[in-house]
């Protein structure tokens, strides 16, 4: 196991994967409809050993909360 990549409080940018899979099928979307950025409020390992991939949930600053993987996160710096 290794440790999360991404703190707790770390302002970051999320994109979730799938945002490919949407612009082939639709035109009409654009890249910042699945753009949020946030903060880390927690770090869920319950699925660690399953995906390989720790699940962060973030709260966006339209005030959402949302769940994403650890290769959809980038820190903002």
């Amino acid at each position: 196991m290794y440790p999360p990549r991404f703190e707790k409080g770390s302002f970051v940018l999320c994109i979730y994967d799938f945002m490919d899979f949407y612009n082939y099928i639709y035109d009409d979307i654009d890249e910042s409809d699945f753009q949020h950025y946030g903060i880390v409020i927690k770090i869920d390992e319950e699925f660690l050993d399953f995906m390989d991939e720790y699940i962060y949930e973030v709260l966006c600053v339209d005030g959402i909360r949302r769940h994403f993987m650890e290769s959809e996160i980038r820190l903002v710096k």
